[in-house]
């Protein structure tokens, strides 16, 4: 199973599958043969030969003296696995062994005086470097079409101070979500950070993806949560003080946020952190007979003052439908009901709600939501539907790989658009989308604020068995133009890489790729970190 373990999803333990009438459902929905079914790889080619090395004896031979022989990885697999992400063309091609613009070697540092090396050998050597933490990136940013080192932070993985009288924690890059969450929920704390990505993603990444969690309506975006880093770069080690606010210029460390790595190595973090305690957090879900009834009350709830749910949703119409389908409900007594008091399939809209604090805080401010959506149309269904969702947030990442396996192609784009025009964008993109035969578009709002939400979309449909690549790339790049032409930003929390690249001028204008490419210089004068279309950046 070499191809699957280069491109799979998570733990090489875990397989997800779905439940037959689950199966029997898509099955229906998006008509596969079984002879294509049967000829698509599913995990069992080898890798392909890839590209030999091109750094020299001499250069191998000193990054081994700077983190030791057992640090440094030449091995195909090694170099594969870390010049990828879960882009979706990245992992179809993986499945058939091919995977292209692949590093020379992977290092892996234990400190920053080793980082400092690297980056010195490198630079005066013009080889490439492109820092990695998990590989979960969806936006192509860890692939090296110039080469060059693979700098693995996985060593990095140090929790080095928990501050309970400044609510701060310290940690070193490299660590990931749930081995920070546990040091602080042992303490009665969180950092309320939670992306999908959650148990394959670290700091660094949250922070150099500028991210948000499932979370972040109520404890804010990673910008919202960083409090200072410490970064190296081929000019010199920048490292920002612990304010809690300050006007001293620019935050100058806010520099780093989102530039996956194409400004230098993000080594130390501080967060923000809140005292939390699962047992206080209060639920709750309601039904909308349809999307905009939903959407109303999730702007209203956003601008009411009041307080707010930290995990706030929306499912729309076709989620919702999809929803009830995948998990048994559908022609079932509660669906059977709800159809018979007016929330029609295909037209009602799912809403959950989760909100942490103090016991009487969230008790009052869902009593407060419950009255909202009340006068919206909105039918309380309790806290079983948002438990369900809990129970698989993390989990159904794994499902893509079983649906590729069917012969089934899934994929997601995200935004951030104003309450104005979340409408228009919602249509005329699910019309783009809908448009191609047999396509399902499944669209959620997760983060919400007072000025706007994100909108997620999630499309399947069977593989173009003659030419997925290439239908799956014209495609994509139709729904970036929608979303972008409809007044949609063109990311909201999954960063930019090389997939949205080609966009980015239309997004910041020349004025601000100008800014961005003088930054670069600043710190990168020879252009070593990143480089390759990262960003807009030449």
């Amino acid at each position: 199973m070499q191809t699957r373990n280069i491109y799979k999803w998570g733990s090489q333990e875990v397989e997800e599958k779905l439940p037959s009438h689950t199966l029997d459902f898509l099955n229906h929905q998006f008509p596969v043969s079984k002879e294509f079914k049967s000829a698509l790889p599913k995990g069992e080619l080898p890798l392909k030969p890839l590209k030999k090395s091109k750094l020299t004896p001499n250069i191998i031979s000193k990054l081994k003296k700077i983190v030791g022989n057992t640090n440094v990885s030449l091995d195909d697999v090694s170099r594969a696995k870390h010049s990828m992400g879960k882009f979706y063309t990245e992992i179809y091609k993986a499945r058939f062994g091919e995977v292209s613009d692949v590093v020379d070697v992977v290092v892996s540092p234990k400190n920053e005086k080793e980082i400092e090396e690297i980056l010195t050998l490198a630079n005066a050597n013009k080889i490439p470097v492109i820092p990695f933490g998990a590989g979960s990136t969806v936006t192509k940013a860890l692939q090296a079409p110039k080469g060059g080192i693979s700098l693995d932070l996985s060593r990095f993985n140090r929790i080095i101070e928990f501050n309970a009288i400044d609510s701060t924690v310290t940690v070193e890059a490299g660590v990931y979500g749930p081995e920070l969450e546990k040091h602080l929920n042992d303490r009665g704390y969180t950092c309320g950070h939670f992306p999908q990505s959650f148990e394959f993603s670290t700091v660094g990444g949250w922070i150099a993806a500028k991210g948000a969690g499932q979370a972040s309506t109520g404890y804010g975006k990673i910008e919202d949560i960083l409090l200072g880093l410490t970064a190296i770069t081929p000019s010199g080690k920048f490292e920002s003080k612990i304010y809690p606010a300050a006007s001293i210029g620019p935050d100058m460390f806010r520099l780093f946020l989102g530039t996956e790595g194409s400004f230098g190595v993000i080594t130390k973090a501080t967060l923000k952190i809140r005292k939390y305690h699962s047992q206080n957090s209060a639920k709750g879900s309601f039904i909308f007979k349809n999307f905009e009834s939903a959407v109303e009350t999730m702007r209203e709830v956003m601008q009411g003052g009041f307080g707010k749910p930290h995990f706030f949703r929306i499912q729309d119409p076709e989620e919702t439908d999809i929803s009830f389908h995948m998990s048994g409900l559908h022609g079932g007594k509660e669906d059977l009901f709800l159809r018979f008091i007016g929330y029609k399939p295909m037209q009602r809209s799912l809403m959950h709600i989760i909100i942490d604090g103090d016991p009487s805080y969230t008790k009052e401010v869902l009593k407060k939501i419950k009255k909202i959506a009340k006068s919206n149309g909105g039918f309380s269904t309790g806290e079983s539907p948002v438990n369900k969702w809990l129970h698989q947030r993390y989990s159904s990442a794994y499902l893509r790989d079983y649906l590729m396996d069917e012969g089934i192609r899934i994929d997601t784009l995200e935004t951030a658009v104003s309450w104005s025009n979340l409408h228009t964008l919602w249509e005329n993109t699910r019309a783009y989308i809908k448009s191609f035969e047999n396509t399902s578009c499944m669209v959620h709002i997760s983060h919400a604020y007072e000025n706007g939400a994100n909108l997620y979309f999630i499309f399947l449909s069977p593989m173009d068995k003659q030419n997925e690549v290439s239908s799956f790339v014209k495609f994509h790049k139709g729904i970036i133009d929608s979303i972008h032409e409809n007044g949609g930003s063109l990311s909201h929390h999954h960063g930019i890489g090389r997939m949205l690249s080609p966009w980015m001028e239309k997004e910041v204008g020349k004025e601000g790729i100008r800014i961005l490419s003088s930054l670069k210089k600043t710190f990168d004068p020879k252009g070593i970190m990143n480089p390759g279309g990262l960003l807009g950046l030449k």
